[in-house]
């Protein structure tokens, strides 16, 4: 299987109506007729990007990613987890790396954590100050 890469996720989410291949690329990945692997540090990085460089709303990335996970055809190592994370921060206007930490705790069962992150706390965990 291959793996994919941010900037092909990019391309796809922001320029649709004009890349022919592409669009067949992804109604295939959509499908499940093409497999790929996609590690969670490039779900993440479209996000920084999508946010950071293109500006687009929290809400309309949300709605994209969340889009994204239903493709039969994306791989990802724990897609619970990954959408988790993008229920937490649709609730919470904290850091999406914040809510990535919490929804992996609350997979693995555990509520503390060790840091200066004051904030953190809002997502339900106990922080503790090392």
């Amino acid at each position: 299987m291959r793996y994919i890469d941010t900037n092909v996720i990019l391309r796809f989410l922001t320029n649709k109506s004009s890349n022919k291949k592409l669009i067949d690329f992804f109604k295939k990945i959509e499908k499940g007729e093409e497999e790929v692997k996609c590690i969670d540090m490039v779900f993440f990085q479209t996000i920084f990007v999508l946010k950071s460089f293109y500006k687009i709303e929290k809400e309309e990335i949300i709605d994209a990613m969340r889009n994204l996970l239903t493709f039969k055809g994306l791989r990802m190592k724990d897609k619970q987890t990954i959408e988790r994370t993008l229920d937490l921060w649709e609730r919470h206007p904290d850091d999406i790396i914040d809510c990535y930490i919490v929804a992996c705790m609350e997979k693995d069962g555990e509520s503390e954590i060790y840091s200066f992150d004051k904030k953190i706390e809002r997502l339900g965990i106990r922080r503790i100050n090392p």
